[in-house]
């Protein structure tokens, strides 16, 4: 009887840690919690993004954003996973790509989303205000 609860028990303790890691895979984690303070500290800055027709762009349509510095056509490539984070900004929670400071200090950046269209900003050490920045999207 022993035997047969202590096999019941790793099966099952198998199985959950299978689900669960399943759970996980290809998600990106978002950055949920962020204070306006941190934000200034750590040289983040949030930006938000509009489509064409003044709708606020979601996770799914940020998670297909090509980011490159300088120019839309030949500019460095960041990645997405490594050098920004989507997130929620501090103070509405709406969701954005925070750009972390060797993204954005003192350069020029095109985000461009498939089908959707292109923008682009120059950033300097103002826009590190604890303020998410809003750019609308044009085809």
């Amino acid at each position: 009887m022993r035997k047969l609860q202590l096999t019941f028990v790793f099966l099952a303790t198998v199985a959950f840690i299978g689900l669960s890691s399943a759970g996980f895979a290809g998600s990106t984690r978002l950055i949920m919690t962020m204070t306006s303070e941190r934000m200034v500290q750590e040289q983040l800055i949030h930006v938000r993004f509009l489509g064409s027709d003044g709708a606020e762009l979601e996770s799914d349509a940020l998670k297909q954003m090509v980011i490159r510095q300088h120019d839309c056509a030949s500019g460095h490539v960041f990645d997405l996973e490594m050098d920004c984070k989507i997130g929620y900004e501090p103070d509405h929670k709406l969701v954005g790509i925070y750009l972390y400071p060797k993204v954005w200090k003192n350069k020029s950046l095109c985000f461009s989303i498939p089908n959707q269209g292109k923008v682009e900003r120059e950033f300097t050490k103002t826009d590190n205000d604890g303020h998410s920045i809003q750019l609308k999207v044009m085809p």
